[in-house]
């Protein structure tokens, strides 16, 4: 892909002696792995499941009963369905060999990246991405989530560094694993040449379509969305708040794992909150729209791309009626790129100030949700000793993160053009 002429380029961030920058490579190769180690080859070594254990068992009922991919993990896009089934069909057919699989997949995809972000940005980049991940615990590499979320990570990069088309294809790739990718696909335009990424991103889209239909059918297609559509409130969502609070209080309200594979809550006002879930969505894509109407019209200033994606994937997490501990993975890898593009340096890069205080905003956040889970997360399926603790972790990691969105926004605002002064002041 041709990059855009439009976006200097910034000299290497290793430096021309490639034997001098060995020392510092193998030092973040070794914290990497260290970080791996000890956060989720770790875990797993003391018997750690994460989501392996449900994907294991879905993947024997389908081999027994002879349901094809048309039946199988209907809550996931077909391309992740079949990405999740692959391991049983190459012989993974027990949990130790299966799990071993998904953290070969996941670990892969985390190296990949990693090194994408150290060749392009340095090693602070690669730094912060390790924290990032390193603080979010077994979330890491126990679940499908970080492929999609490197693969909007990479995205992010490209197109902050005007690799437009690329970057495109890369969304096109994250959405077919996970839908939310797919908010990131504005910030691959500009105010002209928008042909490239259109149809990147289009062709992308379409080979990912006609493959699902031919291998799971097209109700097999959109059943994700109709999963979303109907489900009920996931105990961890911020519309669920206020009925989880009322919860440790009141029988009339219960958690139970529904057929949507989660923990839900439900009661009397929860009804209500799902329409105020539902019109904060239309609220939310209004001013997603209206922030990149203004970034767009001044000029799409590629500095503005890393808290512009950061607005775009918050607001679909925070307005949603499903929240997760492992959608914290969605923040990561676009963070990690913001900071290390801040520190790399350059023309068109976003401020370091404000982009290092979104890094350690970010690191508390994520930090609060490993907190919640798994160490306190039983509080939250049944009233006792722990529902109090666990209430004041979730209370302080929903309200972070609706900070945290108002801190981008107010961000976004600034590097997309005329107050790079106050965006300045603001670290």
């Amino acid at each position: 892909m041709i990059p855009d002429p439009a976006v200097p380029r910034a000299r290497s961030p290793w430096g021309p002696d490639a034997a001098a920058a060995a020392p510092l490579v193998v030092t973040i190769a070794v914290v990497w792995v260290v970080a791996k180690l000890l956060t989720t080859w770790g875990a797993v070594a003391q018997g750690e499941y994460g989501d392996t254990y449900y994907y294991l068992l879905t993947a024997q009922e389908a081999a027994r009963s002879g349901q094809g991919l048309a039946a199988t993990m209907r809550e996931y896009p077909t391309p992740a369905a079949w990405l999740l089934l692959l391991p049983w069909h190459l012989g993974a057919t027990d949990h130790v060999a299966y799990r071993g699989a998904i953290i070969a997949l996941t670990t892969v995809a985390d190296a990949v990246f990693t090194v994408l972000l150290g060749r392009r940005t340095g090693p602070l980049g690669v730094l912060a991405w390790v924290a990032l991940t390193a603080s979010l615990g077994v979330l890491g590499l126990l679940w499908l989530d970080l492929v999609p979320a490197v693969l909007a990570g990479a995205a992010v990069l490209l197109a902050m560094e005007g690799r437009r088309a690329a970057a495109s294809v890369l969304v096109g790739l994250g959405t077919g694993l996970k839908a939310w990718p797919i908010v990131l696909f504005p910030l691959t335009l500009a105010r002209r040449r928008n042909v490239a990424p259109v149809v990147a991103f289009g062709v992308t889209g379409a080979v990912l379509v006609l493959a699902s239909i031919v291998a799971g059918g097209w109700d097999r297609l959109i059943s994700p969305l109709g999963y979303q559509r109907d489900r009920g409130l996931q105990i961890e969502a911020l519309a669920a708040l206020a009925p989880m609070h009322a919860w440790a209080g009141d029988d009339s309200y219960r958690v139970a794992y529904s057929t949507f594979k989660a923990y839900e809550v439900t009661g009397p006002t929860v009804a209500m909150w799902l329409a105020i879930a539902q019109a904060a969505t239309v609220v939310g894509v209004l001013g997603c729209l209206a922030l990149l109407g203004w970034w767009l019209w001044r000029g799409a200033r590629p500095g503005a791309i890393g808290w512009l994606a950061l607005v775009f994937v918050l607001t679909f997490m925070v307005t949603s009626r499903a929240l997760s501990p492992q959608y914290l993975l969605w923040l990561a890898a676009p963070v990690a790129v913001l900071v290390a593009i801040a520190l790399r340096g350059g023309p068109d890069a976003p401020p370091a100030g404000p982009a290092l205080l979104t890094f350690a905003f970010v690191l508390v956040v994520c930090a609060l949700t490993t907190g919640l889970y798994p160490g306190a997360y039983d509080g939250l399926l049944g009233r006792g000793s722990g529902t109090d603790r666990a209430l004041l972790l979730l209370t302080a990691r929903n309200v972070g993160l609706l900070v945290l969105l108002a801190w981008c926004a107010a961000c976004a605002l600034g590097a997309s053009g005329g107050k790079s002064r106050q965006l300045d002041s603001l670290g």
